[in-house]
């Protein structure tokens, strides 16, 4: 533990140092992804202060059809008090860089992608191939996975990306 504030400050540096001492540059995307879960902090925040000081305003009720929801049975104050926290912490991570953030990360989007391509699959073998999705929605429905597989990769193999995550116990 530190006991004045240059040596807090000179463990600080020394804890954004590389394994062999040069300073690690954090990718854009790393950074840019936190503030969006802040951001997203933020809003959830809003809401739930917005829904639960004028619940029957016009502009909670809006918000309550347009972004509640996610959690069948709880209501929807309590939902966005719930993603607020859990963005927030998620963008501290991931602005702190702990490595396991980094493969949840990865975990997820993949895992996401992989259920999509389970469903885009299964309407193609299905005999009432078209019905169930159309092809605008199949087509939307690539595009996302897509973008997830575009995260994964990019957290799993994009230079600089695991150097920026330091490794903790």
């Amino acid at each position: 533990m530190p006991r004045n504030s240059r040596e807090y400050f000179s463990s600080l540096e020394r804890s954004r140092q590389g394994s062999n001492g040069r300073e690690v540059k954090i990718p854009t995307a790393i950074r840019a992804f936190a503030w969006l879960c802040f951001f997203r902090s933020g809003m959830d925040l809003i809401f739930a202060l917005l829904v639960g000081i004028a619940p029957k305003s016009a502009l909670a009720i809006f918000v309550v059809e347009t972004f509640g929801g996610r959690i069948p049975h709880i209501p929807a104050e309590a939902e966005f008090f719930v993603f607020a926290f859990l963005f927030a912490f998620i963008g501290w991570k991931w602005l702190d860089r702990y490595w396991w953030i980094r493969w949840v990360a990865m975990f997820l989007s993949g895992a996401f992608a992989l259920r999509i391509l389970g469903f885009i699959v299964a309407d193609r073998v299905s005999a009432a191939h078209g019905k169930i999705l159309p092809w605008a929605t199949e087509l939307e429905l690539s595009v996302i996975v897509a973008f997830n597989l575009l995260i994964c990769g990019y957290l799993a193999f994009y230079p600089g990306v695991a150097e920026a995550f330091k490794e903790t116990s």
